[in-house]
């Protein structure tokens, strides 16, 4: 059957490209006007096929085949209909089949096929697209898996949340609903599809074999009265994963308007949070930053993070901590600081700040009006700021500006704003198909507002915010469950979704439970050096002498990279390109460049490994095509190749820098 229908695709592709010698068109239009239908033609097989220049779509009973030039992807899609059904054709798209509970509508967009399912009386909808060849995109999650078939997950609704208050539930604060293949496959789900994602092992080897698309209108979705329950998706091809990735992710997305705070790329930021925790007061800021000039460190900023407050949520500096909190920020600018402030979107409802909020409607409310309380780390019973209503943004966002000239303060840190913090009730003042995700987006173009010398942890179709988004807390472990091993794969993972201007969390992690040991700090440290931004909390003075020129060391080294950061930060703006890129980047098509989880590129000429095993000795390198030296050596090395280096010690930094003369072509 199918040896047929590959027959007869070679036979319309040939025809394609000799016919406009015929009828004097070019190829490409004259395939489009002949996107082919074929409803019962093989038996009952095909019921659809859709052809363009750059692939085929067809469709049968069990299988969506998505045919191009690199191979096949295939989709089952999991519609269960009664026995005996009709299916009709429709004038929609390019191709269109209604069998009356719902309709599957295929539309060619440049070298997308758009699949739309709508459904009238269905409860769900599912197609899971079989998973061949390595898989990169989708949502932060707590390990961050590169690429991400190797931690199959259950099902979860697919929102911006906080992974860490449920880490086999949820997703992280940056996600997108966008995968990329090394088959040269791509996959966008649209906004508006109340999506459920599961990446399920079927055969038990532990490696996931689908990407299982579901939609459903089930909290935390809302549907519209009367609304048909809708799974849109396209599927993209190009010859390879850089290729399909550049071809498909300008299509859905923007790119960055401008960049951020150079003073925050080069220098690093010194966060309270870390070393204090909440224990944070004027006192213990001011000798922070002396001892960061004392100890010959230069700095972006120093930000006061929890607890500022008299109240979380009351904006008012707890004045038993802070008595003239203007005098400290005055002090730390005579010092050559600036100064940021930790910020969030909620008010506790025992806070004196509720009160007018409450009263106004400004906090996330149901249908009636009534404000609806949320729970969060630091408030178990608490209002969230609706963003999505002009008032509420106005009032909230003047707050902070006479916070600003109040205190002097220069910027802010701002923390949560994922969809998984609202209310089990709620309404926002925006599309009801874009619930709840489009709480993040208007959380972050809030904030945004604020300058480029701000940071988020989330981040949904934001991108062309010129800010910092920051990886949500990392533990002070070493290894890939939100330790210093999922350092690299969360800036890879970050930077493919379109978000180049990457804040790594506090080097050695948060120290939740245990503080970090003093090589864990060094390597972390180390691994920071060649990312966009740098920051510190755990205080490296207070390991030893050999920890503190460490530090110095990398500071050092960051700085030195800063030009390279900055023209990579202004190329981010024109490109597709992250600034931190994986190793296939060079190399699509190698697997050894596919899988290399603990390295990554600094523009297309630095390639940096840094070293991650406790007590490592020896460092295993994916070396791209091309010739390759490593820093401090005069050894060079012609990719590509993987290697082992050894006589590995504790101040190794590991980085290669690409001849001129041999340069990679792409």
């Amino acid at each position: 059957m199918f040896t047929y229908l590959f027959l007869w695709t070679l036979v319309f592709t040939s025809m394609c490209s000799l016919q406009p010698l015929v009828v004097g068109m070019g190829p490409r239009l004259w395939c489009l006007l002949q996107l082919l239908l074929v409803v019962g033609v093989y038996g009952s097989e095909i019921l659809l096929q859709v052809n363009s220049p750059y692939n085929t779509l067809t469709m049968d009973p069990h299988t969506i085949h998505f045919s191009h030039a690199k191979g096949e992807a295939q989709v089952k899609w999991g519609l269960t209909f009664p026995q005996g059904i009709n299916r009709e054709l429709c004038d929609e798209g390019d191709a269109c089949l209604d069998f009356g509970v719902a309709k599957v509508v295929v539309t060619t967009e440049d070298h997308c096929q758009k699949v739309s399912w709508v459904a009238s009386n269905v409860v769900e909808l599912e197609d899971c697209i079989i998973m061949e060849g390595h898989w990169y995109g989708g949502g932060e999650q707590i390990s961050q898996p590169w690429p991400i078939e190797k931690e199959p997950r259950d099902e979860t609704a697919f929102i911006t949340a906080d992974m860490l208050q449920n880490p086999s539930r949820w997703y992280g604060g940056v996600t997108e609903a966008y995968w990329i293949s090394s088959t040269g496959l791509a996959v966008r789900v649209e906004e508006t599809t109340p999506l459920f994602l599961s990446v399920p092992d079927l055969d038990g080897d532990s490696v996931a074999d689908e990407l299982c698309l579901k939609a459903r209108y089930e909290l935390p979705y809302v549907a519209m009265p009367g609304s048909n329950l809708t799974l849109d998706y396209f599927l993209c091809s190009a010859d390879d994963i850089r290729k399909v990735h550049e071809a498909t992710y300008p299509l859905f997305f923007s790119l960055p308007e401008s960049v951020p705070d150079a003073r925050m790329i080069e220098e690093p930021i010194w966060s309270t949070w870390a070393e204090y925790k909440t224990e944070v007061n004027d006192t213990r800021v001011l000798a922070l930053a002396k001892e960061i000039t004392n100890r010959g460190f230069n700095n972006s900023q120093v930000e006061i993070d929890d607890d500022w407050e008299t109240c979380h949520g009351n904006a008012v500096f707890n004045p038993d901590h802070f008595p003239d909190p203007k005098a400290v920020v005055d002090q730390l600018h005579s010092e050559g600081f600036r100064v940021t402030l930790w910020i969030h979107p909620f008010i506790n409802d025992d806070c004196e700040a509720f009160a007018y909020p409450d009263q106004q409607g400004y906090f996330v409310k149901d249908s009636e009006g009534q404000t609806q309380k949320t729970h969060w780390w630091q408030g178990s019973s608490a209002g969230i700021i609706d963003f999505s209503n002009e008032e509420a943004v106005a009032w909230w966002s003047q707050r902070l500006l006479d916070l600003k000239e109040e205190t002097g303060i220069d910027s802010f840190k701002f923390d949560a704003g994922e969809a998984s913090w609202l209310p089990d009730v709620y309404t926002l003042n925006v599309d009801e198909r874009f619930w709840p995700n489009a709480y993040t987006q208007e959380y972050v173009d809030t904030v945004s507002q604020f300058g480029n010398m701000i940071e988020t942890r989330v981040a949904r179709g934001t991108q062309r915010h010129n800010i910092f988004v920051r990886m949500l807390d990392k533990d002070s472990i070493w290894g890939s469950y939100n330790g210093l091993k999922s350092l690299v794969p969360t800036l890879l993972h970050f930077g493919i979704l379109g978000y180049p201007f990457v804040l790594p969390d506090m080097v050695g992690g948060n120290g939740y439970g245990d503080l970090p040991g003093r090589e864990l700090f060094m390597r972390w440290a180390q691994a920071n050096a060649f990312m966009p931004a740098i920051q510190f909390s755990f205080l490296p003075w207070n390991y030893d002498d050999q920890v503190t020129e460490l530090s110095l060391e990398v500071t050092r080294l960051h700085s030195q990279m800063g030009p390279l950061l900055q023209r990579l930060a202004q190329e981010a703006t024109t490109s597709v390109a992250p600034i931190a890129r994986p190793t296939w980047w060079l190399c699509p098509d190698l697997e050894s460049c596919l899988t290399a989880d603990q390295q990554f590129l600094l523009g297309d000429d630095l390639l940096v490994v840094p070293v991650v095993e406790e007590g490592a000795t020896t460092l295993e390198v994916v070396v791209p095509p091309g010739s390759w030296q490593q820093a401090g050596t005069d050894q060079v090395i012609e990719g590509p190749i993987t290697l082992t280096l050894n006589d590995i010690t504790l101040e190794s930094i590991v980085y290669f820098t690409r001849q001129s003369s041999k340069r990679v072509k792409h």
